[in-house]
């Protein structure tokens, strides 16, 4: 114990103690009774009882006496804290001085499975929230257990950009035909096997669109998703190339959404750099440029609503043109009965095709499951039915479910930029 601290606690004690003895010095009323009556234990009782009386007397004493208790405890333990948890933790001056060093410094995240790395908002329904945390949801292990028993998972695809086919401009890089001819249509498609080229077999591509919109979606998606199934990106999120880069490194061809104006816009907008059918030719390729610019990789584009932008050909036609002058392919989603894409695509020479189905216009268990139903129907009927997605949590867990019975059914899974060749062949 410290000298310096029990010396200055002897001090106090004997303060307060001489202070006790002076208060108790003083006179007070006395009677006869007092100066006749012999000293005795019964009169030491009563000369206690009248110091009690004194109420600054009384005050001073139990002080003294908590005093007197306390340096009796701190002089006999070893222990301060009176049995209290604690933790000691050497300091290091070396290692204190290393964390000022920002360069030597290790993000947290560093030490995390990227997998676990959520690079953006998730909106959590309120009653979910309000739940404690009691593992995945039925429908997450629902997915795991469907996904593990797939084995139609190929290898990667080859990194992007590939070089010569990537033109540096103030809008990022775009696309290009390379010196020796080729295009981004072809060398960014995923391949074919053998099965999937038979032109006895019929076929199916499935297009799930909105990638890149939620981190949880998404990965979902890259990871569990069928590797024959193309995934294509909205152009608005941050860090859109390393979520391309994943999906392309587990299998997945990839497109680029962009935004066309619909109908009732700008009630009903897109997003920014939207292409509008009330722009100049020049102002709407400037804005699919900066769109082409968000990430690489992509061997195509499709639509985003646009009913009313491919309904007319004179607004339609130079961004057609861009596409092709670019090697790209032209995928609409078909939900538009309206749209010239077709048409002009023809005209101009530009490889493109329109999906026969939405898959989740309803979006529930029934509804999709009716709709791949129909999917089938007309790839029997027609050899090739191409249908596309959103990225909703109950139409991942059904494709996912429904592409490991398909093959039972003599039909094959193909990426979608097999299907503008195959059916060019069988025309």
């Amino acid at each position: 114990m410290d000298h310096s601290l029990g010396a200055g606690i002897s001090r106090a004690l004997c303060y307060v103690l001489i202070n006790v003895q002076k208060n108790r010095g003083q006179p007070h009323a006395m009677t006869a009774n007092d100066l006749n009556t012999p000293v005795t234990s019964q009169s030491t009782l009563r000369h206690a009882f009248r110091f009690t009386s004194n109420p600054l007397s009384l005050i001073s004493g139990v002080f003294a006496g908590s005093v007197l208790v306390l340096f009796l405890w701190l002089a006999m333990t070893d222990d301060p804290f009176g049995g209290e948890p604690v933790a000691v933790l050497p300091i290091d001056g070396r290692q204190m001085a290393d964390a000022d060093d920002h360069d030597t410094v290790l993000d947290i995240r560093d030490g995390l499975n990227p997998d676990d790395i959520d690079e953006g908002p998730v909106t959590i329904p309120v009653d979910q929230a309000q739940q404690p945390d009691t593992g995945p949801e039925p429908l997450d292990r629902q997915l795991d257990e469907i996904a593990a028993a797939n084995s139609n998972v190929s290898g990667p695809l080859v990194t992007a950009p590939i070089v010569g086919l990537a033109e540096r401009t103030v809008h990022g890089l775009l696309p290009q035909i390379g010196a020796d001819g080729k295009t981004p249509a072809q060398q960014y498609a995923r391949p074919l096997t053998a099965a999937q080229a038979d032109p006895d077999v019929a076929k199916i591509a499935i297009m799930v669109s909105g990638m890149g919109l939620s981190a949880t979606g998404t990965s979902v998606a890259i990871n569990r998703l069928p590797s024959e199934i193309t995934l294509a990106f909205a152009p608005y999120s941050t860090g859109l190339q390393e979520w391309v880069n994943k999906a392309r490194q587990n299998g997945h061809e990839v497109m680029l959404q962009v935004p066309m104006e619909p109908y009732d816009y700008p009630d009903n907008d897109p997003g920014p750099h939207t292409l509008l059918s009330s722009l100049p030719p020049q102002d709407n390729v400037r804005r699919l440029e900066w769109l082409m610019g968000r990430f690489t990789g992509y061997f195509g584009v499709t639509n985003y609503m646009g009913a009313k932008l491919t309904s007319g050909g004179d607004a339609l036609r130079p961004v057609l043109r861009q596409l092709n002058r670019r090697g790209l392919v032209y995928m609409e989603d078909g939900s538009s009965a309206r749209s010239t894409s077709s048409k002009i695509a023809r005209q101009i020479g530009l490889k493109a095709a329109t999906a026969d189905l939405v898959i989740d216009s309803t979006p529930n268990a029934a509804g999709i499951r009716a709709a791949l139903s129909q999917l089938e129907t007309i790839a029997l009927e027609r050899g090739i039915a191409v249908g596309v997605a959103s990225a909703l949590p109950i139409t991942v867990g059904q494709l996912i479910d429904w592409a490991k019975r398909l093959k039972t059914k003599g039909i094959v899974l193909v990426p979608v930029s097999a299907t503008i060749a195959l059916r060019q062949n069988m025309s």
